[in-house]
C-alpha cells in the first residue's frame, strides 16, 4: 500500500488545532496530507516542520459535487494561488453532470484542468461517489479520466457514513473494471477493520479522516 494519507476536513477546529493534528498524523505514519481551501495557510506555517517530502492536497467542492464547472475552476485556480506547495488537487466528482451522462461537458472540465495544472506539476485526483452512481456509471467515468491520464480516484468522498467491507469492493472493482488506482475512504474502528484493509489487494492507499483510525492503523501488523 502506497499512500497512508490524512485528510484535515473537521471543519470545527481553529487553525492550532488543526496545525496539532496533521502533526499527529505524521507521528502516526501519514506519508500525505490532506486540507480544505481555507487551511492552506495552516500549511504554509508549518512548512519547517514538514517534511518536503510530505505531499500536500486541497479537498474541492465537497461533500456533494453541486458547484458549476465555471466556479469549480475558479476553485482550482484560487487553490493554486496560495502557494502553499500543493501536489494535488482532489475535487468531488460533478454530481449533475455524471447524473446526466453529460460526459463531453466532463470531459471539458478535465481538459480545463489539466491545463490549468500540469504547468504547475500539480496531479488531480476525483472523488467519486460509490453510493450515489452505480458501478458501470463510475467505470465509465473512470475510462474519461484514463483519457486525460489521471489515474488515481477516491472511490467516495469519505464524509457520509459508509461501510468499510463495501468501500474495497468497489475499489477492487474499479482497480480490475477500469484498471485506474483506488483510495479507500472508509474509517477504521477495529483490528478487523485495519486487517481487513491491510490484506485488501489491488488498492493504492487508505485515506483516513480521524487520528484515531490511523493510529490504530499504524501499530496493528499482518
Amino acid at each position: 500500500m502506497n499512500l497512508i494519507d490524512y485528510a484535515c476536513y473537521d471543519y470545527s477546529l481553529n487553525e492550532t488545532e488543526t496545525q496539532d493534528k496533521i502533526l499527529q498524523a505524521l507521528r502516526f505514519g501519514a506519508n500525505s496530507i490532506s486540507v480544505l481551501p481555507y487551511s492552506l495557510n495552516t500549511i504554509k506555517s508549518l512548512e519547517n516542520r514538514m517534511s518536503a517530502t510530505i505531499p500536500v492536497s486541497c479537498g474541492l467542492d465537497l461533500p456533494y459535487g453541486l458547484a458549476d464547472s465555471k466556479s469549480r475552476i475558479f476553485m482550482v485556480t484560487q487553490a493554486i494561488k496560495s502557494h502553499a506547495n500543493i501536489k494535488y488537487i482532489d475535487l468531488m466528482i460533478p454530481t449533475k453532470v455524471i447524473a446526466n451522462r453529460k460526459y463531453d461537458k466532463f470531459r471539458d472540465e478535465i481538459k480545463g484542468l489539466v491545463e490549468i495544472c500540469t504547468p504547475e506539476n500539480i496531479s488531480i485526483r476525483y472523488m467519486l461517489e460509490y453510493r450515489v452512481f452505480n458501478h458501470e456509471t463510475l467505470s465509465k467515468v473512470c475510462q474519461i479520466l484514463q483519457e486525460f491520464k489521471l489515474d488515481t480516484v477516491f472511490v467516495s468522498s469519505g464524509m457520509m457514513l459508509d461501510n468499510l467491507e463495501d468501500n474495497l469492493i468497489v475499489c477492487n472493482f474499479l482497480t480490475v473494471k477500469a484498471s485506474i488506482k483506488t483510495i479507500c475512504t472508509a474509517n477504521t474502528y477495529t483490528d478487523k477493520h485495519v486487517k481487513l484493509v491491510k490484506n485488501t489487494p489491488n488498492i493504492e492507499g487508505i485515506r483516513f479522516f480521524h487520528i484515531a483510525g490511523l493510529e490504530l492503523f499504524n501499530k496493528i501488523s499482518i
